[in-house]
């Protein structure tokens, strides 16, 4: 992952999902708790362009299947690193981060960073201009983290099947808000095509 290498993606500013409004800055560090905070991690990954890596437990990682993960974005672009303990994830997370050659950097935690450890993954996260994801298994803290989102799975329907509430409960840019999200399939085609659908808004309400 040397920084000369990441030169064949177009980098980008921040992501965008389609026509839901919600935006997630390049070069910063964001969290996600609640139940289903690790599909909005996968939603994130599908659409950002060039590799990705996830780094979590050794047990966690392994648990990352190809064929649950091609119905959203070419699981050859992911790259896993499954370690020891916290220590270790936050050392490579940091690394991931801070090495330019990648889109992506998503690492799981038990209690998410604090605002020292958080510190340190924003500068790394700066210096590679990557976007950083905290996925957090049971509390956050106070951290340096640019949004925090709280995200919960809904009930399957006919009408757009999978779906979910991602709440923002933290922006340092000022807006949070609710959206009520699915995931739609919009064609069929390889993998390595690019991501199999879209991320569709069902309701939303901004605060």
């Amino acid at each position: 992952m040397q920084q000369g290498k990441a030169k064949y993606y177009r980098r980008q500013a921040s992501l965008s999902l389609s026509h839901t409004g919600i935006v997630l800055q390049n070069g910063r560090v964001h969290e996600a708790c609640g139940t289903a905070a690790d599909a909005f991690a996968v939603v994130m990954a599908a659409k950002l362009s060039g590799p990705l890596v996830w780094i979590g437990r050794g047990a966690q990682v392994r648990t990352l299947a190809p064929t649950a993960l091609q119905a959203f974005f070419d699981p050859r672009r992911l790259v896993t690193a499954g370690c020891e303990n916290r220590k270790e994830i936050l050392w490579a997370a940091e690394q991931a981060l801070r090495c330019g050659g990648v889109a992506g950097v998503i690492a799981e935690m038990g209690m998410g960073p604090d605002l020292k450890e958080s510190r340190r993954l924003q500068l790394a996260a700066e210096a590679g201009r990557s976007l950083g994801l905290i996925v957090i298994g049971r509390a956050a803290q106070s951290s340096a983290a640019q949004t925090r989102w709280q995200c919960e799975a809904l009930p399957r329907t006919d009408t757009c099947g999978q779906s979910w509430r991602w709440s923002l409960q933290k922006n340092k840019s000022g807006r949070t808000g609710t959206w009520h999200v699915g995931w739609r399939a919009h064609r069929k085609g390889k993998a390595e095509d690019g991501p199999s659908g879209d991320v569709h808004m069902v309701a939303a309400s901004a605060a």
